[in-house]
């Protein structure tokens, strides 16, 4: 079965959360760094401004009285607007403004209560709220010689701070979104790559073809050896083993060149040619063999070569098999060309990108991972029953209908042969009405369950047929009633009165999503005294 999420998509989210991470935790500190290092910028930009206006004459001689009034207004108001601050206040040492972008308020005293420091000769930063609103603003002293005037006040309001740290975060924030969609195309294409590699196949099927191809190199009868395109041995079986052993030689195999551990194996020639050598006699450390070499081709490519070998001694005394063995080994053959064909469509089919395709002929190749004999055996323990519903299985395909077994379905062996007599008696005609109802519908299901509870057991089965009408319902288990025709009837009576004699009772309903169920329990493993 394939996974939920598929390799590409697993990476695809991986790498999503990963970069997700990164650039929020990347952003967060360059969020904070920026706005600080905004937050100072902006006050050495107002601590700059009210030096430089606190140093210029036209304020100096306003403020000691040698100059009018309206000549700091008029430069302040000049340099505010240049430098894109909010407002540039001039104050005698009263606190009363000189100068301020309202004109009405010119003459007032200078709001916000933080500038008592500044009328004692300090300069200093502040945050606080004035008559504009809260700002951040930078307050210096006026000197006319080493007698203090007045005092400059510069300020940015808050909302212009952050106006510019939205702005600053805007382009963090795009920044970021433009990284991350990157990478997730960037992850995208990297998945896809390594689907391609991977001939579109999940890692779990991937690792069940690699258990399904070791069990079969393990458990043919012959030795098996094989090298890459370096002749270095990359697989050896376990009859190969064997037969090395018998001939003396117990070391390790693989990772050696194949001259050392087997210098009559001619699969460099095999390799240089490209063409196979069935039946040839050979030896092993004097061991005589007979001994099949074939290139493996991928892609078109040579990349490797195979050799196959038994002993010719044991192959002697069992002369009259070898026809046999000869049949098997060409059937192992056919079966890895047949293998080779299908690589090479499944390489053609992801070079074309039809996936949907490519879906439906691995599921073919792989098959199902959950076969149904060994499901069958491995829930139903009693050999009776488990045959009998094999059989109805391979029934039901033939009729082109799905029949299938609770996936929680079990069942122990019968405590003797009534108890299997009438289970399959229950079954048989449960099933076999089940077929009939379904008829030519389009949905054509069945689904079986078995459930053992103490001495009971507790059965259905339900089909996806059209359903029975209610007066049906009612006489459905009557000897003789059947809606399919004259001498019929009997099927649906016989499993009613078999569950009945063992304590329990047969009920019939529709099931809401179409169709008629069947359900039933009764006493299965311990028979009641008559």
């Amino acid at each position: 079965m394939r996974p939920f999420l598929q390799l590409r998509t697993r990476i695809t989210i991986l790498v999503s959360l990963i970069l997700a991470l990164a650039l929020t935790v990347t952003g967060a500190m360059v969020d904070w760094r920026m706005a600080r290092q905004t937050r100072d910028t902006l006050g050495q930009k107002v601590v700059l401004l009210s030096r430089i206006t606190a140093e210029a004459e036209v304020v100096r001689d306003a403020l000691a009285g040698g100059r009018p009034q309206a000549d700091v207004q008029d430069l302040a108001e000049r340099m505010r607007t240049e430098s894109g601050v909010d407002y540039v206040v001039v104050m005698d040492m009263n606190g009363m403004r000189l100068s301020h972008p309202n004109a009405s308020l010119i003459g007032a005293r200078f709001a916000g209560g933080d500038d008592a420091e500044v009328y004692r000769g300090r300069s200093y930063l502040s945050i606080a709220k004035g008559t504009l609103g809260l700002s951040l603003r930078a307050f210096t002293p006026v000197w006319k010689g080493d007698r203090q005037v007045g005092a400059v006040a510069v300020g940015i309001l808050q909302s212009g701070v952050d106006r510019t740290l939205v702005s600053v975060r805007k382009r963090i924030v795009i920044g970021g979104v433009i990284g991350f969609a990157a990478g997730i195309l960037g992850a995208m294409y990297l998945g896809g790559r390594i689907k391609k590699i991977l001939l579109g196949m999940e890692p779990q099927e991937i690792a069940t073809m690699l258990q399904q191809r070791n069990a079969m190199l393990h458990s043919v009868r012959e030795g098996i050896i094989g090298v890459n395109r370096d002749l270095v041995v990359t697989i050896v079986n376990e009859e190969a083993l064997r037969l090395f052993a018998l001939a003396g030689s117990h070391g390790e195999l693989v990772g050696h060149p194949v001259e050392e551990v087997l210098p009559s194996s001619r699969l460099g020639t095999v390799m240089e040619t490209g063409q196979a050598e069935y039946d040839q006699e050979g030896d092993i450390l004097g061991l005589p063999i007979l001994t099949n070499r074939v290139p493996v081709m991928v892609g078109g490519r040579i990349t490797g070569a195979l050799a196959t070998f038994r002993d010719i001694t044991e192959m002697n005394r069992l002369a009259e098999q070898l026809t046999g063995v000869r049949l098997y080994a060409n059937a192992l053959r056919a079966q890895a060309h047949e293998f080779m064909n299908k690589l090479h469509v499944i390489l053609g089919l992801v070079r074309l990108e039809e996936y949907e395709r490519l879906k439906s002929f691995i599921a073919g190749v792989v098959g199902r991972l959950d076969d149904e004999v060994g499901f069958v055996v491995q829930r139903i323990k009693d050999p009776v029953i488990a045959g009998f519903l094999l059989a109805r299985f391979a029934s039901a395909r033939e009729q082109n209908i799905h029949m299938e077994l609770d996936q929680d379905a079990s069942l122990p062996p019968c405590p003797d042969d009534a108890a299997s007599h009438d289970l399959v008696t229950v079954l048989g005609n449960l099933l076999e009405n089940a077929v009939e109802a379904i008829g030519d519908g389009t949905r054509r299901e069945i689904q079986v369950s078995l459930r053992p509870e103490g001495t009971l057991l507790h059965l259905s089965v339900a089909d996806s047929g059209p359903g029975m009408p209610e007066d049906i319902l009612a006489e459905a288990f009557n000897l003789g009633f059947s809606t399919k025709g004259e001498n019929r009837g009997f099927g649906l009576w016989q499993a009613a009165r078999a569950i009945e004699a063992r304590g329990g009772r047969l009920v019939a309903q529709n099931r809401e999503e179409g169709g008629a169920l069947f359900t039933a329990t009764f006493t299965l493993f311990l028979r009641e005294e008559p």
